[in-house]
């Protein structure tokens, strides 16, 4: 049974998830149901992103759309879904602590018999329990579009990615979670964590594109979500690891700071 925080939680969250829920479907419904265009119409494939400069072809990591892992790394897996995922992650992670602290309301919650680490703990399992569901989606959706359309891309490697995709949003909406422990205001816990994503997503594509800079890609949570190529390589369980490790050492700095700060109640 789960705890009674956790699922109060997840109660206070269920109209936003649904929201999200339906929107990356929507989206990732719409792209990877657009395949069949590019598959029908292979001069067009190859040329749908002539029209994008090389750099900001590399930077986004899209190639031409020739292939299905070429197409759903594109549209799906690179950018778009990936700043949808992480936005709803941010946005959970900031009402974890600073939401209650910026209503005024936190001092009802820690009024219940419960230590500050037990109620950051069971934060990160409420937030993690929504993010996992909405990281099937894009599993579910590409998976059925992947048979139906015959997209060429093996089942693991459409799993890879997407549990890659998953564990960036965790990432992120841990991040947030440890932002939160330090600061009680959502506006400023959404715009730190909104700057550190884009400042993280520029350390990985200045380390691809600038020699002599390769090293910044090591700094970026994003080169161990994409860096191993999952559509075309499959899982690669040491960047993997990276990706699980990272949110597990924020949580564990939440807890902390979480315990010795004064709150505003």
């Amino acid at each position: 049974m789960l705890p009674s925080l956790v699922v109060k939680t997840l109660r206070d969250y269920r109209r936003a998830s649904i929201g999200w829920l339906l929107g990356i479907s929507a989206f990732v419904a719409i792209y990877a149901g657009s395949w069949a265009q590019f598959d029908a119409n292979p001069d067009a494939a190859a040329t749908a992103t002539d029209g994008i400069p090389q750099g900001v072809r590399d930077a986004l990591g899209v190639q031409d759309f020739s292939t299905g892992a070429n197409y759903l790394q594109g549209t799906i897996y690179s950018i778009f879904v990936p700043l949808l995922l992480i936005m709803a992650a941010a946005m959970f992670g900031a009402r974890a602590i600073a939401g209650p602290e910026d209503a005024r309301v936190l001092d009802l919650y820690l009024a219940n018999p419960i230590s500050r680490r037990q109620f950051v703990l069971q934060r990160f399992v409420a937030l993690t329990g929504v993010l996992v569901v909405l990281g099937l989606v894009p599993w579910l959706l590409v998976s059925l579009f992947n048979a139906s359309l015959d997209m060429g891309v093996p089942a693991a490697n459409v799993a890879a990615a997407s549990l890659g995709l998953l564990l960036i949003g965790v990432c992120f909406g841990t991040l947030a979670l440890a932002v939160s422990s330090v600061v009680g205001r959502r506006s400023v816990v959404l715009a730190t964590t909104g700057a550190i994503a884009a400042g993280t997503y520029v350390l990985r594509v200045v380390g691809d594109l600038v020699g002599g800079l390769g090293f910044l890609r090591w700094l970026s949570p994003f080169h161990y979500y994409l860096g191993g190529d999952p559509l075309r390589e499959g899982f690669d369980v040491a960047y993997l690891i990276v990706l699980m490790l990272i949110p597990a050492a924020m949580l564990a700095f939440a807890v902390i700071q979480f315990e010795r700060r004064d709150v505003s109640t």
